[in-house]
């Protein structure tokens, strides 16, 4: 522990935050929903808070709506002030009467009453300044007007050149509360680009995701199909394999309208006797090595399968019985097989069933061990 006292709590900061980091591997399931999660926080937070501001501007621009009204209006009043100045009583009445005022202190508290509006709805610190200072001049206009009759020409410019300042700072105050709209559009604009982006991201994600489970569970189904249909031993079909590949290559014979196709049933000869002299280890060796060389012997297209203990069976499509029993000889005199074997050999007809096709082929096996063995026969199928 440090002086400060802070080891511990330093130390369990940095195991919480590994324990996490492990915890969430990145891709996965778990991790994806959490960052989804923290990012729909922040983009709801950033919504209210644009929603706030969007509310807030609307209000300033409400009041910049009356307080444009308010200054125009105040603007129009502003000019009866010029028949103030006249040298003759009679043309400054006239001239109000004109413009709808019965005297000097009625357009002067008309004035007031609007600056007071003005002064009521502007929150903008410019205008606070430029709306105070009307108002010391709409006071000294009034102060001279109770002392001498009429206010003084120069006051009266002095109102007016004010009155053209503040129109000039609400403008400006217009044009900084455009951009503010301008900047929140474009907020919103970006933040429905992220949703957007976001949303067909995380439906990609979880789209590819799928597709490659569906891909492992559809190699895991296969090799489960595969391990199902293999021989552990030889890797070659088992009884099984052979029996649903051999029954759909038939199927294919008579939808194809095919005519040539041969089954051959081999058994080594006095297996038995081996694995009882050599051991079942020698047995198994024995078997894997005839089993390759039922593989580099036949075509890349057979079905090659171990149907019993010692016993294989091979089905040979757009072959003869007479031109397999050529290639089961040949395999059982070049001298690379390493065991003797017998075969019996049959040609495949449409209307038969593979059972019945390998039954024959059995017999003509039986028929080749009754003959001494080592010896390959042909049985006949009736169509």
């Amino acid at each position: 522990m440090d002086s400060a006292g802070n080891g511990p709590a330093t130390t369990t900061g940095r195991t919480w935050l590994v324990h996490a980091i492990r915890h969430l591997r990145p891709c996965s399931e778990k991790t994806i929903r959490y960052f989804w999660l923290a990012l729909c926080v922040i983009l709801a937070a950033v919504a209210v808070f644009n929603y706030g501001k969007a509310n807030q501007i609307q209000g300033d621009l409400a009041k910049r709506r009356l307080l444009e009204v308010s200054l125009q209006d105040l603007i129009v009043q502003s000019t009866a002030l010029h028949h103030l100045g006249n040298q003759h009583a009679y043309e400054t009445k006239l001239g109000l009467e004109t413009r709808g005022y019965s005297s000097p202190q009625e357009l002067l508290n008309q004035l007031a009453a609007r600056l007071a509006v003005i002064e009521t709805i502007n929150t903008h610190r410019g205008l606070t300044e430029s709306a105070a200072s009307l108002r010391e001049h709409l006071i000294a206009m009034d102060q001279q007007l109770d002392r001498f009759g009429k206010p003084d020409p120069q006051r009266i410019e002095f109102w007016l050149i004010e009155l053209g300042i503040f129109n000039t700072t609400l403008k400006e105050h217009a044009q900084s509360a455009d951009e503010k709209v301008n900047a929140l559009q474009r907020n919103n604009l970006i933040l429905t680009f992220i949703v957007l982006v976001h949303s067909v991201s995380f439906v990609s994600l979880t789209l590819w995701r799928q597709s490659n489970l569906r891909k492992r569970f559809a190699v895991e189904l296969l090799h489960l199909s595969n391990q199902a249909r293999s021989d552990p031993l030889t890797g070659l079909l088992n009884r099984r394999g052979w029996q649903d590949l051999s029954s759909a290559y038939l199927r294919k014979m008579q939808r194809e309208n095919q005519r040539h196709g041969s089954v051959a049933i081999i058994d080594i000869d006095y297996f038995k006797q081996y694995n009882d002299t050599y051991g079942h280890e020698a047995g198994d060796m024995r078997l894997r090595e005839f089993a390759e060389t039922l593989r580099t012997n036949f075509r890349p297209g057979d079905l090659i399968a171990r149907v019993g203990g010692e016993e294989f069976a091979v089905l040979l499509p757009n072959c003869t019985a007479d031109d397999t029993q050529r290639i089961v000889d040949r395999i059982r005199l070049n001298g690379n097989c390493k065991v003797g074997f017998s075969a019996g050999i049959c040609d495949i007809t449409q209307a038969d069933s593979i059972d019945r096709t390998m039954a024959q082929a059995d017999h003509a096996l039986y028929q080749a061990k009754n003959k001494g063995r080592n010896r390959s026969c042909l049985g006949q199928v009736s169509e």
